[in-house]
């Protein structure tokens, strides 16, 4: 099977799902696992003393991994950092669609991870401060090959003294400023995973308070979370229902602003049902 072909306007999985890539047992049952796409983890989920394994286990799972035609991305160690000359080395031999940058915070820490990455490989940046939120819309627009940005609420919510509670309202300032600067710079933006993986209830809740803020999709750190996930940000049959009658209202009465049901309807109305139907279209060709 051929390699997935990837450019900006082609990422947009729902779900990702952290692989270990320590774990030649994990990363073959990932082939069977419906993500969007897969993060290769060699840096959180992976111990010092297995780093180097994280490296050649991922090097010899990858040709499998991009015959699956989903995205595959890696998240390599901070650069710069003990880890960083040996992780770009198997990074060039290993060629994912994109590499995932822990903690960055300006666009210093992009431009190396940009340097040192293969070819036109693309990134993807970690928002897990308040620095890089900070700086977050100039680090999404830094360049044409950053594909967007991830929201880290563990490492953010450690570097703030942030106590979530259920439903994390506490952090709903910074998801959306995640989301805003990236849709500010043109880019796509992912929230991070649901901690409790085996309540999918939550992992449901999670995943639809970030559809609802406007991210693209959501980081999973188990199987089970992936379907949740997957159905929370397809558009319902309800919602594609209510999308088309909004665009034939609109032709009926041949644009601008009209009134149903007591709410007017106008052209930002009928963008966002062109968007909800395009998605469903795109999830299920």
């Amino acid at each position: 099977m051929q390699r997935l072909s990837v450019s900006m306007d082609s990422i947009k999985p729902r779900s990702v799902l952290y692989v270990p890539g320590d774990s030649p047992r994990k990363l073959a049952k990932a082939a069977g696992v419906p993500a969007d796409g897969f993060i290769i983890d060699w840096e959180d989920a992976v111990a010092e003393d297995r780093k180097v394994a994280a490296r050649d286990e991922t090097v010899r799972a990858m040709p499998t991994l991009l015959g699956l035609g989903r995205y595959v991305f890696v998240r390599r160690n901070p650069a710069p950092g003990v880890f960083a000359d040996a992780d770009a080395e198997a990074l060039r031999e290993c060629a994912p669609h994109g590499v995932v940058i822990p903690k960055c915070e300006d666009v210093e820490d992009l431009e190396q991870a940009l340097d040192e990455s293969a070819g036109s490989v693309l990134v993807f940046a970690m928002i897990e401060s308040p620095k890089g939120l900070h700086n977050a819309y100039s680090i999404a627009g830094f360049s044409a090959r950053v594909a967007g940005l991830m929201f880290g609420a563990e490492d953010y919510s450690a570097r703030t003294g942030i106590i979530r509670s259920p439903g994390e309202p506490e952090l709903a300032y910074a998801r959306a400023q995640a989301v805003n600067a990236a849709r500010a710079a043109g880019r796509e933006v992912f929230d991070s995973p649901s901690m409790q993986y085996l309540d999918l209830g939550a992992v449901r809740v999670a995943a639809v308070r970030a559809r609802r803020l406007g991210f693209t999709g959501q980081a999973a750190i188990h199987p089970s979370q992936v379907e949740v996930i997957n159905e929370s940000f397809l558009p319902s049959d309800r919602e594609i229902g209510e999308a088309r009658a909004v665009l034939c209202r609109y032709e009926s009465h041949g644009g601008g602003v009209a009134g149903f049901e007591g709410a007017l309807e106008d052209k930002p109305a009928v963008l966002d049902a062109l968007g909800r139907i395009n998605a469903r279209r795109r999830y299920e060709e």
